[in-house]
């Protein structure tokens, strides 16, 4: 591997590493009704993120895998449209098809 890869390579996991905080942090506040936010992770290369959180009232936390995502920007206006998401809870995969998957969401400015 070249310097030049191994340093934009430093540099995308220094990204990562906060744009991962910024979310987390934003996620926790978002989330607080129904549950305790363990830990989000993104990897921007890849274009994929996973997500672990604790609900209300369950022992095991529950994974999300988000396999794919893309950024639009329509009159001034950010969205991220997940393109697949899977979750470790059958019902919660309900709810991301329901919800999530395919659409566009406003990001937080």
């Amino acid at each position: 591997m070249s310097w030049a890869n191994l340093v934009k390579g430093a540099i995308n996991s220094v990204k990562d590493s906060g744009a991962s905080t910024a979310i987390q942090s934003w996620l926790a506040r978002e989330m607080a009704d129904y549950g305790e936010v363990l830990d989000f992770k993104i990897d921007s290369q890849r274009r994929t993120a996973e997500l672990h959180v604790l609900l209300k009232g369950e022992r095991e936390r529950l994974t999300v895998n988000i396999e794919g995502y893309e950024f639009v920007s329509e009159a001034g206006v950010d969205y991220v449209i997940v393109k697949n998401a899977k979750a470790s809870r059958e019902w919660v995969n309900a709810v991301l098809r329901n919800f999530l998957i395919g659409k566009k969401h406003k990001i937080p400015a």
